[in-house]
């Protein structure tokens, strides 16, 4: 009985290893959504829009172009990425004097509470990446970015919109670099390797 199970169970291990590094792969690009590609099936192209920047939820929702609830996650999903730290002082030294404050009330709820600094958001960029699988399925998600002040921006908005496309920029870039060597590493491996490049 167990020379049956233990090369099942070892099989599932391998696939399981494979599909959560990449997962955690992915989600460091800041995407939102629910539904993913199957274990069997990696992604064979991705497509990025040109990100919106927002200052607030109403204005993503006024703007019509995304839906209330993307707009709102998509706000959540950037205000957890925004750096933190334990104290004021440690933060103002790394984005500048003046850049960094405590959450709001909302801010802290939205990102689980807690005791911490961060540098002041004033908003958040929205996108849509496009990815098609070798299934020939596609999938549509949504990614983000905070948009904060900084020593280099000193809070102007345009200046850390147009660093935080730079940051977007160089996310989707190394997100596609990912996707053309998963899917040169699966055709060198042959038809019967399954891989998986999915994640949230």
């Amino acid at each position: 009985m167990e020379k049956q199970t233990q090369p099942t169970h070892l099989l599932r291990r391998k696939r399981s290893a494979r599909l959560s590094l990449a997962m955690m792969g992915a989600s460091a690009f800041g995407l939102t959504a629910c539904t993913q590609p199957a274990e069997d099936e990696h992604l064979t192209d991705v497509r990025f829009d040109e990100p919106r920047s927002y200052q607030g939820v109403e204005e993503c929702v006024a703007a019509n172009v995304y839906t209330r609830s993307a707009c709102e996650d998509a706000y959540e999903a950037s205000l957890a990425s925004v750096p933190r730290f334990d104290t004021l002082e440690a933060c103002e030294a790394e984005h500048g004097e003046g850049a960094c404050a405590a959450p709001t009330d909302e801010q802290a709820q939205a990102a689980g509470g807690g005791s911490w600094f961060m540098p002041a958001m004033m908003g958040y960029m929205v996108g849509n990446m496009l990815a098609n699988t070798s299934r020939g399925r596609s999938f549509e998600r949504v990614y983000q970015e905070p948009v904060y002040r900084n020593r280099q921006n000193q809070g102007n908005w345009n200046a850390a919109a147009s660093q935080a496309t730079q940051r977007v920029n160089q996310r989707n870039e190394a997100l596609r670099s990912s996707v053309v060597q998963n899917r040169q590493a699966t055709t060198r491996r042959g038809l019967g390797t399954r891989s998986a490049s999915w994640g949230s």
